[in-house]
């Protein structure tokens, strides 16, 4: 099935919405990775504040969640990475430059 052209404001919310994705997925990784690594330096400390106390499992579950977490949150972050509308145009396409 062809791709229906989009209006200039679905392509503004369309990448908007792919670099809020971006962010809000560096944001989330680099918040696990830091518990993560907290936690197995400090053993006697509680990941993410006691938040993930009901996870079964123990620190191990604990761990296991988090490292989860953090690849969602880089998986969803590089696919909308990958799918933001470029800023510019490219060579020969229509509507560019022309002589």
């Amino acid at each position: 099935m062809p791709r229906q052209p989009t209006t200039r404001r679905g392509n503004a919310l369309r990448k908007g919405g792919c670099t809020a994705l971006e962010a809000v997925g560096m944001v989330i990784t680099a918040l696990s990775a830091q518990a993560m690594i907290r936690a197995l330096l400090n053993q006697g400390s509680e990941p993410l504040w006691g938040i993930l106390n009901g996870v079964p499992g123990g620190l191990t579950g604990q761990m296991i969640l988090l490292g989860l977490i953090a690849v969602v949150a880089t998986v969803s972050g590089a696919w909308a990475h990958t799918h933001k509308e470029p800023t510019t145009e490219r060579a020969g396409k229509p509507g560019g430059i022309r002589d």
